[in-house]
């Protein structure tokens, strides 16, 4: 039997898989901030700023999943990957409903992340 680092709605990734989450992380702010200055020296519409809020929910998430060591991905799927082995098909019911549930979570708070830096960057007038 191998050990596991699993520890259902805590931690379901291991080390190679957070530093993977923490560049998708790096990612989407970068992409934010390339498309942001692209609005801006385009002199672009303020409602069209709300894009930003895709890559700014791709970057939280991936420091969200980086900071909590947990794939919202892996918990989707009813898996985790918290050893250095293969990914692993959870089983225990309760187990899946507390990934879910931190999956779930986690969406959520990086959706405010997002709307809320959307909101503010869209609602500041820009000339």
């Amino acid at each position: 039997m191998t050990q596991t680092n699993y520890i259902p709605g805590m931690c379901n990734i291991n080390p190679a898989e957070i530093r993977r989450r923490r560049m998708s992380g790096h990612l989407g702010l970068v992409i934010s901030l390339v498309l942001l200055v692209a609005l801006l020296v385009l002199h672009a519409r303020w409602y069209l700023r709300i894009a930003l809020i895709i890559p700014l929910f791709i970057a939280a998430i991936g420091y969200l999943q980086a900071r909590n060591k947990f794939c919202v991905g892996y918990a989707g799927a009813g898996q985790q990957h918290a050893d250095d082995g293969e990914i692993e098909k959870i089983k225990d019911k309760k187990s899946l409903d507390l990934d879910s549930l931190k999956a779930r979570t986690m969406n959520l708070q990086a959706l405010i992340i997002a709307a809320v830096i959307t909101a503010i960057i869209t609602l500041i007038p820009i000339s």
